[in-house]
């Protein structure tokens, strides 16, 4: 009876056995007949979110030079490719004209600032002293100072913001008691006056970030 019994189990193992071997002759033999498309996904690409025209415009370069040629007038574009830096007190040049001047202004100087007036009327600062024809070139320039550190990267990080909110923004470089400060400036203008009025009509809460207590002054001599 125990014999009778061992047999069909053994007969039982050897027929699971079996039937495992054909499953597995026959799902290779499938694999061998699919068509395997091996796609590759790029990984997601990651972007800052930032506002404006931060973005680096499209220009047409001289394959002569490594400046930068700007073909036509666009304020924007400009205010990207503004000096960062002002030393203070630094011997200038500055020019108050429409887009047609600010353009050939821009073309002859390498470093420049820009900052928008009016409509079509602009003020144009170039550290150092030049000639243009039929244009009367000034020394004086105001700003409005919006803070003051020692550390240069979160001014140059505001800078950056704010140029791409379309505002003029720059800082201002000084040494006082043998240590280097920076101040954050925004807008560049001929005379305390429409530096004034310019800051009395600023909305001050957009720059809360920025700034507790803005005020007009001058950065030249």
């Amino acid at each position: 009876m125990e014999l009778k019994i061992l047999s069909t189990l053994i007969l039982i193992l050897s027929l699971i056995t079996l039937l495992l071997l054909i499953s597995t002759i026959y799902l290779y033999i499938k694999k061998s007949s699919v068509n395997v498309d091996v796609v590759y996904i790029p990984k997601k690409l990651e972007f800052r979110n930032v506002t404006g025209s931060e973005k680096l415009p499209d220009f047409s370069l001289d394959s002569t030079t490594t400046m930068i040629k700007f073909e036509t007038f666009n304020y924007d574009k400009l205010l990207v490719h503004s000096l960062d830096i002002l030393e203070y007190s630094t011997d200038v040049s500055t020019f108050v004209v429409d887009s047609q001047n600010a353009l050939k202004i821009v073309k002859l100087s390498k470093n420049f600032l820009i900052n928008k007036l009016s409509e079509d009327t602009y003020f144009l600062v170039v550290p150092s002293k030049i000639r243009l024809p039929g244009l009367l070139a000034g020394k004086s320039v105001y700003t409005i100072f919006l803070k003051t550190g020692e550390n240069a990267e979160p001014i140059f990080r505001d800078i950056l913001n704010l140029r791409s909110n379309g505002f003029s923004s720059f800082a201002i470089k000084f040494k006082r008691n043998n240590k280097i400060f920076y101040s954050l400036c925004l807008g560049a203008f001929p005379d305390i006056d429409s530096a004034k009025e310019y800051l009395n009509n600023l909305n001050v809460k957009e720059l809360k970030i920025y700034t507790y207590r803005p005020y007009a002054g001058r950065i030249t001599h």
